[in-house]
């Protein structure tokens, strides 16, 4: 999505739904995301960006929670910059800036309950038309403090059981008029995941060809993008529970890990 005007990120009481049927299998999944300083998780709404009539402020230092840095984004649309508390190492070279409070994070549907600090509790948007996306997108910063926009699609939806051949190519190419339209110019990073049944080589091997064939339509189907790579974590970096607190199985919790995150790195302007 090409951003050219000023934009910040406006709360809107609106959830982004994540589509995606599970399909059994060994498609590998959840382990426990890795992070640092865990913030305060509330739930409901997600985030906009809307072109800003006026810049917010800065956050005065002297009420910066110890040891948080000004942030760069209005999440909570008060006009003033919500500070981050650290970041968030989510496999891959995918290292994010954390708010120290998010009060706008994403849920999954069905009940299934996110692992602590999922990835999946970054703030998302509504602003975005995702007509053809049987996914979601979240919203967040790298360390750098440039914009990094991921989507995320149930990768059911594109593969068939143990497979790696896209089948239904509906979202990648309804994603990559997407990226075309409003995010062109930028770095992609093409992430596979699975769901935590079968071994973890298997479930390992069958993310990093699965993200391969994701990254390679992008490349046949033209994406403007000015690098594409592609990165399998099998089940290592786990969206949500898999098991339900008595133990037992959790299919849509398992169905939810299996996915497929296309990360942009979207250029300065």
């Amino acid at each position: 999505m090409r951003e050219t005007r000023a934009l910040r990120l406006l709360a809107t009481a609106v959830l982004v739904s994540l589509a995606g049927a599970a399909c059994g299998g060994s498609d590998g999944g959840p382990g426990a995301a890795a992070g640092s300083s865990p913030p305060s998780v509330a739930t409901t709404a997600v985030l906009t960006w809307e072109t800003a009539s006026s810049a917010p402020s800065a956050q005065p230092a002297e009420s910066l929670p110890p040891g948080a840095v000004q942030g760069l984004d209005d999440y909570d649309g008060d006009g003033v910059l919500d500070p981050t508390c650290g970041t968030q190492d989510f496999g891959a070279g995918l290292v994010l800036r954390i708010p120290c409070e998010i009060g706008t994070a994403n849920e999954p549907e069905q009940g299934s309950r996110l692992v602590q600090n999922s990835l999946y509790r970054l703030p998302g948007s509504t602003d975005i038309d995702l007509t053809g996306i049987s996914g979601s997108l979240l919203l967040a910063r790298d360390t750098a403090g440039a914009k990094v926009v991921i989507v995320v699609f149930n990768s059911d939806n594109l593969f068939a059981t143990g497979s790696d051949e896209i089948g239904s190519t509906d979202t990648m190419d309804n994603t990559i008029k997407l990226i075309n339209s409003r995010f062109p110019g930028g770095t992609i990073q093409v992430r596979g995941h699975t769901d935590a049944t079968g071994s973890a080589s298997t479930n390992q091997a069958l993310s990093e060809r699965r993200a391969a064939a994701a990254r390679q339509y992008l490349l046949d189907h033209r994406v403007d993008a000015t690098q594409v790579t592609a990165a399998g974590l099998g089940s290592s970096q786990p969206l949500a529970e898999e098991a339900n607190p008595d133990g037992s199985p959790d299919p849509e919790g398992q169905a939810f890990n299996r996915r497929v995150e296309i990360v942009l790195r979207l250029p300065n302007r």
